[in-house]
């Protein structure tokens, strides 16, 4: 049981229930060591039906059922765990000894190889910026001009292919590390989340859980409006309908946020907190009649916009996993996914059912290689520029941090 001495930090974190995980998670480890794998498997079961899909409990419950003379279920959760690690040399835990001479068990440890072979862009370019920690990308399709969101900075850079780039905006009041940016159709306002994240170099822990959009005049830089909300708040990112309305994901709360172009008010738009653990990524379909929202931890939803109903897509396609999807991008009946929460990190391309309501299939853009932390992407003539090295892995434990390199690298998917 070699994963079972991972940090339980994410697993106690992100859930209201963490005490009672880390209580059910220590019974566990007690029960493997006492070689009661029948209690052992019962209380991996338990955490990962209360909080999915991560690592050390997944591979853990496929050693349970491993230990415990279940081959099929071994072999079906150990294929579910290298769509999220691939990079594990699980064929060496005695735990797996009596699935390893199985068909199946090869079959796995080929796909692993498959899933760390690496994929690269055909087109990357980068900006000097590194520095500021950009997370956040959009573009001017009028000024010809890509912007970025600083984490570390707070700062909103423009800059244009061959020159040096250049402040748009510094951190003004009631802003902290830019989450998310999008220019609005009419190409005169900039939408910005941001969040009071330990990771801004200005971080105020009385500011903790504070969260604001703000709206910038494209053109003069002016800052127009700020709405802030104290407290308890994650902003990620955020996407402009054809009208003018900004809608915002709430990471913290797993609530959507909206910005109606008729009250010009921030509201709650929908509250998501009974139906997914961390939201991120936003997208709006073909019309814009429904948005497709990814949950950091455990797939990816629908939200019909009329009736405020939203539901996890299902799975029919072979050795689909929807976990770490970052930014998501709707694209001709597709959905493409930036994977920051797997290892290796990945950008998939799935495809939807007719109905939008059932991912299909999958298709693998990049991974490995010279892809490091993709978060957002932004389209420019029909192609998506990502974001491929965001620096989330520079910090050390005391905050420190030392990015390796200078460059923000842009990825760009054909």
């Amino acid at each position: 049981m070699k994963k079972t001495i991972y940090s339980l930090l994410i697993l106690t974190t992100i859930t209201s229930n963490a005490q009672s995980l880390r209580e059910i998670y220590q019974a566990g480890v007690q029960a493997y060591e006492a070689q009661d794998y029948e209690l052992f498997n019962r209380k991996m079961f338990t955490i990962d039906s209360m909080r999915p899909n991560y690592p050390a409990v997944v591979y853990n419950l496929a050693g349970s059922y491993a230990l415990t003379g279940n081959a099929e279920k071994s072999l079906e959760v150990l294929n579910k765990y290298i769509l999220m690690d691939a990079t594990q040399d699980f064929a060496k835990d005695s735990d797996f000894e009596s699935i390893l001479s199985l068909d199946e068990f090869s079959m796995i440890q080929e796909r692993q190889k498959e899933l760390t072979t690496p994929l690269s862009f055909e087109k990357t370019f980068s900006f000097p910026i590194l520095k500021s920690h950009p997370e956040s990308i959009t573009y001017s399709t009028k000024q010809k001009c890509y912007f970025f969101g600083g984490v570390r900075d707070g700062k909103i850079w423009q800059a244009r292919e061959g020159k040096t780039p250049e402040i748009f905006a510094n951190s003004p009041k009631n802003s902290w590390s830019v989450m998310g940016l999008e220019i609005a159709p009419d190409q005169k306002t900039l939408w910005v989340c941001t969040a009071s994240m330990s990771n801004y170099e200005n971080y105020d822990q009385n500011e903790e859980g504070y969260a604001s959009v703000l709206k910038y005049n494209l053109k003069s830089g002016e800052l127009l409006e700020t709405y802030t909300l104290p407290g308890g708040h994650i902003f990620g990112d955020l996407i402009v309908d054809q009208n003018g309305n900004v809608f915002i994901s709430d990471g913290t709360a797993n609530t959507l946020y909206w910005i109606s172009q008729e009250t010009g008010e921030l509201e709650a738009f929908v509250d998501l907190s009974e139906q997914v653990f961390n939201l991120q990524g936003l997208t709006f379909d073909e019309d814009q009649q429904n948005i497709f929202l990814s949950d950091y931890i455990d797939g990816i939803y629908k939200l019909n916009l009329e009736s405020k109903i939203a539901t996890k897509l299902a799975i029919k396609g072979e050795n689909i996993l929807i976990k770490g999807v970052d930014g998501l991008y709707f694209d001709n009946n597709t959905l493409i996914g930036l994977h920051n929460g797997t290892n290796p990190n990945r950008v998939v391309r799935y495809v939807l059912s007719e109905d939008g309501n059932t991912l299909m299939d999958k298709e693998t853009l990049a991974q490995a290689g010279d892809l490091g932390e993709p978060t957002q992407g932004v389209w420019i003539d029909g192609k998506l520029h990502i974001i491929v090295n965001s620096p989330w892995a520079a910090y050390d434990q005391d905050g420190n941090f030392e990015p390796e390199g200078e460059s923000v690298i842009i990825g760009v998917i054909e």
